[in-house]
């Protein structure tokens, strides 16, 4: 196919103006306080440890977050509360103010119902938020997701469950409990458990029948028996249609909360081994806490590989403090595994590692597993973790731009547990290997900023590290993992002497990749060699320019674009967006994009470049076709075709071109 230029192409004029800023970057943005606007649902956790690692108080809580897109904000909660004495389904309520700096990070100050201040992050385009802080008696750390616009009226099917928390002796921790699971919903109010939860070295097996109701604001509670009469009270705040959600949970002899999802598209067709195939990202916990106190950790990241047939394999690179601080070790584990059709099945590795795993959110035609969770113990530690399915391949500039993270720790003193630590901040990538980072961290009750530069490098199999340095020169190591078909998240685990922690980081916005599209669809990823292309972003050119001759020129004003370190055409700039020819002899996979606007440089950002063609008709108006008729009129309601014209459409993505718009 040849690319056959045109003047003017309407559609790929800049669809929206966009302010001028100093530093060209492609896609990003800029946040405010009405970024955080409306009803979240919204998990709060809060801890205090005692200077040898026991919890001594802690607080689990779900509920929703109500910001009102200007500085005042809400949160309504129902909290299960272990502190000294037992205080189960506890209504919380507390208000406030809030703002958001440009970068997403702002902070809560919460004057009634507590005093705490919290430091909070805006990411996903301000659909999802983080945030740690502190008050007189807890170090906190929570999340939260919009809300949908309409909330089920009831839950219906399987859905997977995974959470963590501890097991109870009155009002004292005696040692962490990991939980996963799975809920059936009969859409009635009946409601089934079954959960695998690890406490210390020792794996019990809870089956568990009750009822649950749901409400008009997207909270759920359900009250369950098993089959010992134990009693556990589930609270539920619903934050997508599928439906997805947060959970606390508590009995006289454990609490826990984590997050729930659908598992299966269609009941009918159950799980096998074939659910989970291919590689996902994973990150795998381990604690051994007798009698409360934290002992060993492990934190750990990397790769699990499932064969779609029984076969798993772990690449990891892990942290341990066990009797000793050992950092940045690579670890192999390789085993066996299975599913039941309810999609809840057991991991075996080599090692003596035995899991408990469940894969959910199906693929709607593959059947594909995009998730699973597991609980497990060794002969060392009680593990919890998790994956995702990871992208097709990754570049070092895959990580671009904005990323907010946030991630619960622990406070070290050589190989002891002296306390909780929660991190909340931004981590800058360029695109090409550097990176600066900013964090608040909270410890028991006091708070800390930390700023740090460094470097960090991605493999094409999206594993990562990153090596940081602070203020005040200490240093911290750390491993990445990228998951998402977007490739808009990263699972970080990073240490220093001083402290360990385990993590995630999000895209503020979208990853800067994806605002590199198809010029015609707008879509990420349909960018074949030959194939006009589109860059959205800020100062990417000093003002309008659209070249009126070929072979089309690589330099518009002062703005080029490289793929790869190769210049590609430019069919128009404007300071929001670039309309580029893909150059011809680039190969498909992972490619880099930069943009130059005289003397400023733009974050490098990966695109991946299909094998195949990707055809899209370009369109205009009310997604009309962009057809020109005989007598060059362009194809319209007030200027139609007649029976036996030849009609030329103009479309992009057929496969190899002629290079600069040659004919």
């Amino acid at each position: 196919m040849k690319v056959r230029y045109l003047t003017p192409l309407p559609i790929l004029f800049c669809l929206a103006a966009v302010p001028v800023l100093a530093q060209t970057t492609i896609g990003g943005g800029s946040c405010t306080s009405s970024t955080l606007s409306g009803v979240y649902q919204f998990t709060l956790n809060g801890r205090q440890a005692t200077a040898a690692g026991s919890v001594s108080k802690l607080i689990q809580a779900v509920g929703t977050a109500a910001f009102d897109g200007l500085s005042k904000v809400t949160l309504t909660m129902t909290a299960n509360i272990a502190n000294g004495s037992q205080s189960f389904g506890t209504p919380l309520a507390y208000s406030g103010s809030y703002s958001l700096q440009s970068n997403c990070i702002g902070s809560i100050s919460i004057t009634s119902g507590d005093n705490a201040t919290f430091t909070v992050e805006a990411y996903s385009q301000g659909k999802a938020f983080a945030l740690i802080g502190s008050d007189a008696a807890y170090a906190y750390n929570g999340s939260g997701n919009a809300q949908p616009a309409s909330c089920p009226s009831t839950l219906s099917g399987i859905h997977e469950f995974n959470a963590s928390g501890d097991a109870l002796s009155g009002g004292s921790v005696t040692s962490v409990l990991d939980v996963a699971g799975v809920l059936q919903f009969d859409g009635q109010g009946n409601v089934t458990a079954n959960w695998a939860q690890v406490s210390n070295l020792a794996v019990t097996t809870i089956a568990a029948t009750g009822t649950y109701s749901v409400s008009s604001t997207c909270l759920a509670t359900a009250t369950l028996t098993d089959a010992s009469s134990n009693k556990y009270a589930f609270s539920l705040s619903i934050y997508s249609t599928a439906p997805d959600f947060a959970l606390a949970v508590s009995s006289p002899q454990l609490v826990f909360d984590g997050t729930g999802s659908a598992t299966q598209v269609t009941l009918a067709a159950g799980c096998a081994a074939s659910t989970l195939n291919g590689t996902y990202e994973l990150v795998l916990s381990g604690r051994l806490a007798p009698g409360g106190v934290i002992t060993k950790i492990l934190a750990s990241d990397g790769a699990a590989t499932f064969d779609g047939q029984g076969k798993v394999t772990f690449t990891l690179t892990s942290n341990a403090v066990n009797g000793s601080q050992v950092f940045g070790t690579p670890l192999t584990y390789s085993g066996t595994y299975s599913l039941q059709s309810n999609c809840q099945g057991s991991i075996t590795v080599a090692s003596g590692a035995a899991f408990a795993v469940v894969a959910y959110s199906l693929d709607a035609t593959t059947q594909q597993a995009k998730s699973f969770t597991l609980v497990g113990t060794d002969a060392t530690y009680a593990y919890n973790g998790g994956g995702t399915i990871q992208p097709s391949a990754c570049a070092a500039s895959t990580l671009s731009g904005e990323w907010p993270f946030s991630a619960p720790g622990n406070s070290l003193s050589g190989s002891t547990d002296t306390g909780v630590v929660d991190i909340a901040g931004v981590m800058q990538f360029d695109g090409q290997g550097n990176v600066t980072a900013n964090w608040t961290q909270a410890s028991s009750t006091a708070t800390a900023n930390v700023s740090a530069t460094g470097t960090y490098t991605v493999t094409s199999a999206c594993l990562g590290s990153v090596t940081l340095t602070d203020t005040a020169g200490n240093k911290y190591a750390g491993s990445i993992s990228i998951f998402g078909a977007a490739a808009a998240n990263f699972e970080l685990v990073a240490a220093n002497p001083q402290l360990i922690f385990t993590g995630t980081g999000r895209a503020a916005f979208v990853n800067p990749g994806q605002a590199v599209d198809n010029a015609a669809s707008f879509l990420p990823g349909q960018t074949p060699a030959g194939s006009v292309f589109s860059i959205f972003g800020t100062n990417l050119a000093t003002k309008v320019d659209q070249p009126t001759f070929v072979p089309l020129p690589t330099t518009a004003l002062t703005t080029t674009v490289t793929v790869n370190g190769e210049l590609a055409p430019l069919f128009y700039v404007d300071p929001g967006q670039i309309n580029a020819q893909m150059p011809e002899d680039i190969k498909p996979g992972v490619a880099t994009v930069i943009v130059k606007n005289g003397s400023s440089t733009s974050n490098a950002v990966a695109v991946i470049i299909p094998a195949t063609g990707t055809p899209e008709i370009f369109v205009y108006g009310n997604n009309r076709a962009e057809v020109v008729n005989l007598d060059g009129s362009t194809n319209s309601p007030t200027s139609p075709a007649k029976v036996g014209d030849t009609l030329v459409a103009y479309f992009t993505g057929g496969g190899p071109v002629n290079a600069s718009g040659r004919w």
